[in-house]
């Protein structure tokens, strides 16, 4: 296992940064593509030609809500020197791949003096090394810190931002997608939101395919919004909220977007805050180290099945994000302040 790098940038304007992120982590963007290659061969999806190709097909509408994060992509890619539509492979994996994986567990608490915001990030294995990077960014006046997936813009992950916002994210498995705007995009929209309200337009723009995503704002809202293919649902808690891959509503329920290896792991996270009298920091890492429901999953050998390549945990009042690499019940929380 390796440390996830951790980048501190400063720069102009949407390029600049791109560009400097590519520079930054030129050699590990080199050895994910190169890796990506052999793992999509192994895994007999399409060829890695065909979904470039592919993967080109979504600027249209990224551009049209987002140009200048299109600009920030073509400049990372000429910062790592790598072609801009195999990066974008990179960017649209989660809409081009149809990856059999166990995907994240994201859980939000209202603390006596704080928001919490919780998260595990499942993905292939291959991931665990070298997947991942922390970026502490300044662009003008909007600063931002966030855990990113190499090759990837800032916010593919999670995030927080200066104005006090902070999101996580988890896929809703509808099997389908459209040539909208990749989700990867649509985070480093909302890290670079300047209230709630903007960040929920920017999750709701024409999105490339189901997801949902959980909001932390300062230390008074919490809230999450379900966006499935033509329609949206908000919800909202005083004290507490949970998502891992099924919609929430039973009318977007069915056979394909609702396992039961999600159920388990939503009930699970309820049942644990259950036992808990107070809601803080230790009840939150207790969910999210929990294997009864396999929260927190490991690799299984020779298998493509995923895995918890990293855990989160952010406080928008205090703008500070604590990070383990990999699984938390083994390794240790690192604090970062924005």
């Amino acid at each position: 296992m390796e440390n996830i790098p951790y980048l501190k940038i400063t720069a102009k304007n949407n390029y600049e940064l791109g560009f400097k992120i590519g520079v930054k982590l030129k050699d590990r963007i080199k050895k994910r593509l190169s890796a990506n290659k052999k793992l999509y061969q192994k895994m007999r999806t399409k060829n890695f030609t065909d979904l470039a190709e592919m993967a080109l097909k979504f600027l249209p509408a990224t551009e049209k809500h987002f140009p200048e994060l299109v600009i920030e992509a073509q400049a990372l890619s000429r910062g790592a020197d790598v072609k801009f539509e195999e990066l974008m492979v990179l960017m649209c994996e989660e809409e081009l791949i149809d990856l059999n994986v166990p995907k994240c567990t994201s859980v939000a608490l209202k603390t006596k003096d704080a928001v919490l915001v919780g998260h595990n990030e499942d993905w292939l294995n291959s991931y665990r090394n070298n997947g991942l990077y922390i970026l502490n960014c300044e662009m003008g006046k909007h600063r931002s810190l966030s855990l990113n997936y190499i090759g990837s813009l800032p916010g593919s992950s999670c995030g927080l931002n200066s104005r006090g916002l902070c999101f996580t994210a988890n896929s809703l498995s509808a099997r389908r997608f459209h040539y909208g705007v990749p989700i990867k995009f649509q985070f480093r929209a909302i890290l670079a939101s300047k209230n709630m309200r903007q960040a929920v337009n920017s999750d709701l723009a024409d999105s490339s395919i189901c997801g949902n995503t959980i909001y932390g704002w300062k230390n008074s809202r919490i809230l999450d919004v379900e966006d499935y293919f033509g329609h949206h649902e908000i919800f909202s808690n005083k004290k507490i909220l949970i998502h891992t891959n099924h919609p929430i509503l039973s009318g977007d329920q069915n056979k394909t977007n609702t396992s039961q290896e999600s159920i388990r792991r939503y009930k699970r996270a309820a049942e644990i805050l259950k036992q808990e009298k107070d809601y803080n920091l230790a009840a939150l890492k207790k969910i999210l180290t929990d294997h009864e429901a396999k929260i927190c999953s490991h690799p299984i050998k020779h298998t493509f099945w995923g895995s918890t390549i990293a855990s989160t945990i952010m406080n928008p009042k205090e703008k500070w994000m604590e990070i383990c690499s990999t699984n938390p019940c083994k390794n240790k929380y690192t604090r970062y302040y924005l």
